[in-house]
């Protein structure tokens, strides 16, 4: 089966294909406009929800791989070691080092991924970027949708001009907020499965995190 990220992106996304569904059973019960711009601005918000908690979870699931099939911290990520280390250097706690000491790293980077992660709010390419390269060395998360990253870009600026404007943000036409749920799911989806081989290739392991999806 594929992540528990992505199975429970699957779930997640279903509220925003509701809110689809509702726009049009609305639109065609009556003739005439009828003022549904809040449903399709909602189906947005909670399209967006779901792509971003999608990451928070995948990257922490992808940590918690790497911490069980690598067995030397010195075989992580280059960009992995790197940025422990810095933590563990900076940390005012003049015992924070210790933490990575024999075992210890394994629950360290999976907290401090899950920490990290819990702070996105904006998941654009930029953003993401900075996370899978530092917590799980993804060289550039970009490559792993075929669309490229304007299109998601777009997508979560849409959501925050819905987020801080309310209705003073232009209206969100029903095909409109299709596309974007197809643009999405088919993101995600692309997304679980190069992050699936590229962890089996990072960790060594013969065995990979998750199936792929179909």
């Amino acid at each position: 089966m594929a992540s528990s990220a992505f199975n429970e992106f699957r779930y997640n996304v279903h509220d925003a294909k509701r809110l689809l569904q509702a726009h049009r059973v609305l639109s065609e019960a009556t003739p005439g406009k009828k003022g549904l711009g809040h449903i399709t601005r909602s189906g947005v918000v909670m399209l967006c929800a779901a792509w971003e908690r999608y990451h928070e979870a995948i990257i922490v699931e992808g940590a918690a791989y790497l911490s069980r099939e690598i067995r030397d911290p010195n075989n992580l990520p280059l960009s992995v070691r790197k940025h422990l280390s810095a933590i563990a250097k900076q940390s005012a706690h003049e015992l924070k080092p210790m933490e990575l000491a024999g075992e210890g790293w394994r629950a360290l980077y999976v907290a401090q991924a899950t920490d990290e992660t819990g702070s996105l709010n904006t998941p654009k390419s930029n953003k993401l970027k900075v996370l899978y390269e530092r917590l799980t060395g993804v060289p550039d998360v970009v490559t792993f949708w075929s669309i490229g990253a304007q299109p998601i870009d777009d997508f979560v600026t849409t959501r925050g001009d819905i987020s801080h404007n309310g209705r003073r943000s232009p209206y969100i036409a029903a095909g409109t907020l299709n596309f974007y749920i197809e643009t999405i799911e088919k993101a995600a989806a692309e997304h679980d499965n190069k992050y699936c081989d590229y962890l089996k290739a990072a960790s060594g392991s013969v065995y990979q995190p998750w199936r792929k999806t179909a």
